[in-house]
């Protein structure tokens, strides 16, 4: 054991100190030579690992000087200025204008009714007298006067079109409008108003009311009572009141054309006339457009070239000619071609070439009551 602790120390000291080396220990310190030499290799590449990191101590304290050091001066610069007294702009004189003197004139407010009940309603001309169960189906024959008519029941995909054709070309017309389509076109309803159309009723929902589509009689359907008339009547004209704000004209045309004379007296009893449209059984022919059929193979089918020349040939020949003559057509159709709205134009010219003037059938119906003489004349088409 002292041997080696000798051998060891002769080592070291032969190494460190450079002295000769003993015989019997060089080997032993050769080997220790190339052990150190190999722990300094380690050594340099550890140093070296070291040295190329961005984060050793010496590294991070010279950047952080690098950006520390401007923000401090910053932060001083800016203290100091913050401590120098603040001077405000000088205010900057406004020119003065100066304003006329200007008085509010006095207007006078409106006298309002106390009571909505007490609103005056736009005046609609007064209905000349008709007796009970009358059916206005045909003006004057002794004046070149006809009037076109529209339903609108349900559908109102014509109706643009039709009143754009009437404004147009200048010619007023009657519409009879169901309640139900007023309340579901609005809008259309008021352009009829606002265009100078004459408003008629068509009852409220529709309803057929004699049975002529089952036995080609108008016999009153069961259910169909002087109360439920009056009722159809009566909501179709509120609803058009609650979208116009005005009452409708006292006509009404009965759905599908179904009525009979006590349907009609039914009617007349809360002031209502009844409007048909004109028929002449001499020769079998009427001023129904049949623009209602959408079948081509129906035999009651029209084309629309076949419309219009059936209106404006109606009564040729005849001495009251188409005089005081009612047409009816619809505000919606179920065609998907051939329609016979759009051939309203070709009509209207038509009629006028041929010397007809084209109104409301509120005019048809005080020229037939005044009479041919202007002394008054009864009219009734009893059924």
């Amino acid at each position: 054991m002292q041997g080696a602790v000798e051998s060891e120390w002769w080592v070291q000291r032969c190494i460190i100190r450079g002295e000769p080396v003993p015989g019997h220990l060089t080997r032993l310190v050769k080997r220790r030579q190339g052990e150190l030499q190999a722990q300094r290799t380690v050594l340099r590449a550890r140093d070296s690992t070291v040295s190329g990191s961005l984060f050793r101590p010496a590294l991070v304290i010279r950047w952080g000087l690098l950006f520390v050091a401007p923000l401090v001066f910053f932060l001083f610069w800016y203290s100091r200025l913050s401590m120098l007294p603040y001077s405000p702009p000088l205010p900057v004189e406004k020119p003065v204008i100066s304003m006329p003197e200007i008085r509010p004139g006095v207007i006078p407010l409106p006298q309002l009714p106390e009571k909505p009940s007490e609103m005056i309603l736009p005046e609609i001309a007064k209905l000349p007298p008709f007796p009970p169960g009358a059916d206005l189906s045909r003006g004057p024959t002794w004046e070149q006067r006809i009037s076109l008519t529209f339903d609108g029941g349900a559908e109102a995909n014509a109706t643009e079109e039709i009143l754009d054709t009437l404004k147009s070309n200048g010619v007023l017309a009657t519409m009879f409008l169901a309640g139900q389509y007023v309340r579901r076109y609005p809008d259309l309803v008021r352009r009829m108003i606002q265009d100078g159309h004459e408003i008629g009723n068509h009852t409220f929902s529709h309803p057929r009311l004699t049975s002529f589509a089952t036995n080609r009689r108008h016999d009153t359907l069961p259910g169909v009572t002087k109360a439920f008339v009056q009722h159809e009547l009566r909501e179709a004209a509120r609803a058009f009141e609650q979208v116009t704000g005005r009452p409708m004209s006292p006509y009404w045309r009965a759905p599908y054309g179904e009525h009979n004379r006590e349907i009609r007296q039914w009617a007349a009893e809360i002031g209502y006339l009844h409007v048909g449209w004109t028929r002449d059984p001499a020769v079998g022919e009427d001023l129904d457009t049949r623009d209602w059929v959408e079948d081509p193979d129906s035999p009651i089918y029209y084309r629309a070239e076949q419309v219009r020349e059936r209106i404006l040939n109606f009564g040729d020949g005849s001495a009251a000619q188409a005089n005081g003559g009612i047409i009816l057509l619809h505000l919606g159709t179920q065609r998907t071609h051939d329609r016979v709205h759009r051939e309203l134009p070709v009509i209207i010219d038509g009629l006028r070439r041929k010397g007809y003037a084209l109104v409301p059938v509120s005019e048809l119906h005080r020229a037939l009551a005044l009479g041919e003489d202007g002394k008054g004349s009864a009219f009734a088409a009893e059924r």
